[in-house]
This record gives structure tokens, C-alpha cells and sequence, in this order.
């Protein structure tokens, strides 16, 4: 490896001192010896050419890869991203710089496959952990984060929606949906472990009809997206298509109950994520309103959790009576709703 060993200054100073030791520094890292190596087993012409793979990220084969999320020049400044070398790829930090600051970070080796969420596992020793470090500060005044997530939240937190925009139409799998503050969801559903709002849970597959029936109606069918149980009797919450927006999290929310009852809950999914935050008991269809069985009080032995995350990823809080999120989305919505309702239900 040379000074040119990419058009990428930082990473030619990292191949510099990767020439300089005779061992790991950073858990499961070593840089490739051709920057922007062979990536046509992505079979992909998209991928093949907004992916620039650079380096080895785990023992067992997984790869980092520059995303190129436009056309500018100045690649220091793309994201990184990880491929598994058995599926799956996540954004691990917004720039080269952070990248470096994540390498310093690890304490376990990264593992990628088609989760919601980047793992973590048991790796060599790295006995040049110490030179790099010294290495970093000296060139850039960085030092490791206090966890090595706290990078990947970051990239998520400014690129995970372009992120979600772009690979969720090549690599569905990727993501857990095409919208990203659902995935945001998930992964935070999986790390909590309980319940965070009344009667909630997200489905395993978004879009599908695992709980409960489909409408009889195809055209109905098709223009909701289930994503979440709403309550013990297997209602489900569902994005309604109102048109053919990129943006999914602009999509209304509505919520679909037995013989083809859908009442509308929220007019985009912030809302709604402050509608579940707000929830004493459980939402049920009662004869074409929303009401709440609030009999024993549980609003989700995970609320507090739910709503420090609320705050800290949107800025949001919950609402006093979650009627009114439902009310604003009734008074929005609610006559274009049972105009396009209606002919596909049979009733007015």
C-alpha cells in the first residue's frame, strides 16, 4: 500500500499505518489491498456502482463499503456501510472520519445479517489497539466514542432515511419497511423486549396480513399496509396509500378490525407514534369511532422506555387524550377516507 492507495486522504494515512504494524488494531478491520476492489457479485448494477469496497470488517468475511449517496466529489465525506458476507447491510457512520472513530471503538467484531439492527460478537485479540489510538489523535485529535453504536445512531439518525428511500426498492430485506421511523421502531421493540404502548406490537413482516384476514376486497387489501397488531382482538394498524408518495411516513394511519372496519387513527406516522405514547388501554373499533378499553389501565409495561425514545429520536411527546390525534385525523381526512372507502367495502 502506497500514499495513493485511494483518492481518499484519510484512508491513505490509515494504509500508511497499517504498513507500520504486524498485527490487528481494530477488531475483525484490515484494509483491502485494491481500494474500490471487485464488487460485481452484488449482481446488481445499482449497487455495483454506489457501493466502493475498501476494507475486510469481520473474521468471517463481511466488507465495508463507501455509499455513495450522490455524485460529490469529496469521498471522504460518503457514509460507510457494512455488507455481510451472509446478507444484510447497515450504515455504520456518516463519514470516513467517524468510520475511523467507530474502528477505535470496537470492543467485539461487527456481524451483519438481515436484522434490524448491527450485532456485535466475540473476536481475536488486537494488540496494536494502542497504536492506532495514538495514530488517530495524532492525525485527527479524535478519540474512540464511548460505544461504538453510538456512531451507527448517528448515521441513522441524519442518513437512515435516504438510507431506507434507497435500499428498501433493491434489497427489501434489508430494512425492516420502506418507512424508516418504523425500523427505528423495530429495532427499539427488539432491544426493549416488552410491550411499549397498549395492545402494540409491530408484525414480523410488514405488509402482510399475518394476523387476522385480508380484506375481501383486493383493491382494499392492497391499499393498506398492515405493520403493527393494535389490540388483543387482532386489529391491525395499517399505512394507509392514499397515493403513490416516496415519503411513507407522510402516509395516514389507520386501523383495520373485523369485516372490513377501517377507521383512520393519524394523519402521518409521527402522529401516530405520539397517539401510541398516549394510550392508557387498548384502541378497539366501537360501532365506526375509535374508543379505548382503559378497564385495567395498562398502557405497556414499556411506556417510559417508549417515550424517552420518542423524545430523543423526533423531538416528540405524547398528547394528553390520544381522541384528539384521532379527531385532527377525522377532520383532515375523514370525508376523503369514506369517499374512497366506501365502493370498496359496499357500504357508505
Amino acid at each position: 500500500m502506497t500514499d495513493t492507495y485511494s483518492p481518499i486522504p484519510e484512508l491513505n494515512l490509515l494504509a500508511e499505518f497499517q504498513g507500520s504494524v504486524d498485527d490487528l488494531y481494530a477488531a475483525g478491520f484490515s484494509l483491502d489491498t485494491t481500494f474500490g476492489c471487485d464488487n460485481t457479485f452484488l449482481k446488481n448494477p445499482e449497487l455495483e456502482d454506489r457501493l466502493i469496497l475498501f476494507a475486510e470488517a469481520n473474521a468471517s468475511g463481511s466488507l465495508y463499503a463507501l455509499w455513495r449517496i450522490d455524485d460529490r466529489t469529496d469521498l471522504a465525506t460518503l457514509p460507510v456501510a457494512i455488507l455481510g458476507d451472509e446478507g444484510g447491510i447497515h450504515l455504520v457512520a456518516r463519514n470516513v472520519r467517524e468510520f475511523l472513530q467507530f474502528l477505535a471503538s470496537l470492543e467485539e467484531e461487527p456481524c451483519c445479517d438481515w436484522g434490524e439492527s448491527l450485532g456485535f460478537r466475540d473476536c481475536e485479540p488486537t494488540p496494536c489497539r494502542d497504536e492506532y489510538l495514538a495514530w488517530l489523535d495524532r492525525h485527527f485529535g479524535l478519540a474512540p466514542l464511548d460505544d461504538a453504536y453510538d456512531s451507527v445512531e448517528a448515521a441513522l439518525a441524519e442518513l437512515g432515511k435516504a438510507f431506507t428511500t434507497w435500499i428498501y426498492p433493491l434489497i427489501p430485506e434489508a430494512v425492516y419497511s420502506p418507512c424508516h421511523e418504523l425500523n427505528l421502531l423495530r429495532e427499539f421493540e427488539e432491544e426493549l423486549g416488552k410491550d411499549c404502548a397498549a395492545g402494540f406490537g409491530l408484525v414480523v413482516d410488514y405488509g402482510e396480513y399475518g394476523h387476522g384476514e385480508a380484506p375481501e376486497n383486493p383493491e382494499l387489501a392492497d391499499a393498506l399496509a398492515p405493520f403493527a397488531l393494535a389490540n388483543s382482538d387482532d386489529a391491525l394498524y395499517v399505512l394507509w396509500r392514499v397515493d403513490d408518495r416516496a415519503d411513507l411516513a407522510t402516509l395516514p394511519v389507520a386501523m383495520l378490525s373485523d369485516e372490513d372496519d377501517v377507521q383512520l387513527i393519524a394523519r402521518d406516522m409521527r402522529e401516530f407514534l405520539r397517539f401510541l405514547g398516549s394510550l392508557d388501554g387498548e384502541p378497539w373499533n366501537d360501532g365506526g369511532r375509535i374508543a379505548f378499553r382503559d378497564g385495567d389501565g395498562e398502557a405497556g409495561p414499556g411506556r417510559e422506555e417508549y417515550l424517552g425514545w420518542l423524545d430523543r429520536h423526533f423531538g416528540l411527546a405524547p398528547v394528553d387524550d390520544p381522541g384528539a390525534i384521532v379527531e385532527a385525523a377525522r377532520t383532515e381526512l375523514g370525508e376523503r377516507f369514506a369517499t374512497w372507502l366506501a365502493p370498496r367495502i359496499g357500504r357508505a
